[in-house]
């Protein structure tokens, strides 16, 4: 399995949104962080206005994520949340942030809290995020048990619970949750050579 781990470390759980299946042109992402960098001077206006709203900050800090400023972001969120504590929405995103900036400990605590009162698959799935990289997989597993449960055909559980059957020596399992993906995505690459990788493994279980 230790080729396997290898190339795991390149594919799982890369960014909070996971391995796209699908990257936009050079072109678009221009665009984007335009449109970020003009939503940022706009907010900030209104910032300006009136300094205790706490959505233009939590606003703010979103398009500071889409430039790549996520310390910004999260000095934004931070503020936000200082007057706004318990808005679930605004510790969803600043543990996004902090999974961006490899602040998994910080992460992990910010969707515990606002799991405390909203149960969202989102909030799930990135507290699986933060789990996968502080070293607990079966925690991990458990979480995207719980996201696919709730929604079957979401996309990055099925990946990244493949994965981590995989860690977990449960290749049969993980096959499984690939050809699902795949059916969704049939020719994203990486799943594709996941999926060989997994078969190879039951194979070489099945000679031994």
């Amino acid at each position: 399995m230790q080729k396997v781990k290898v190339f795991f470390a390149v594919v799982f759980f890369l960014a909070v949104s996971f391995v796209s299946v699908a990257g936009g042109g050079g072109g678009e992402v221009v665009k984007s962080m335009a449109a970020a960098k003009m939503r940022v001077k706009e907010i900030t206006a209104v910032i300006k206005q009136n300094p205790r709203n706490a959505q233009a900050y939590a606003d703010r800090a979103a398009a500071k994520v889409e430039m790549g400023n996520v310390f910004g972001a999260i000095k934004d969120y931070n503020t936000a949340l200082t007057l706004a504590p318990e808005n679930e929405a605004f510790l969803q995103g600043r543990g996004n942030a902090f999974v961006l900036v490899e602040a998994y400990k910080e992460a992990l605590d910010d969707f515990n809290t606002a799991l405390l009162n909203n149960t969202s698959v989102d909030l799930i799935y990135g507290r699986a995020v933060a789990k996968f990289h502080l070293g607990d997989l079966e925690g991990t597993l458990s979480d995207l048990d719980q996201v696919v449960a709730a929604a079957p055909k979401h996309s990055q559980a099925l990946y990244n619970r493949a994965v981590v059957k995989l860690e977990l020596n449960k290749a049969e399992s993980a096959i499984e949750d690939l050809t699902a993906f795949l059916v969704q995505n049939p020719n994203h690459e990486i799943a594709l050579l996941t999926l060989a990788l997994a078969k190879k493994e039951v194979g070489g279980v099945a000679h031994r």
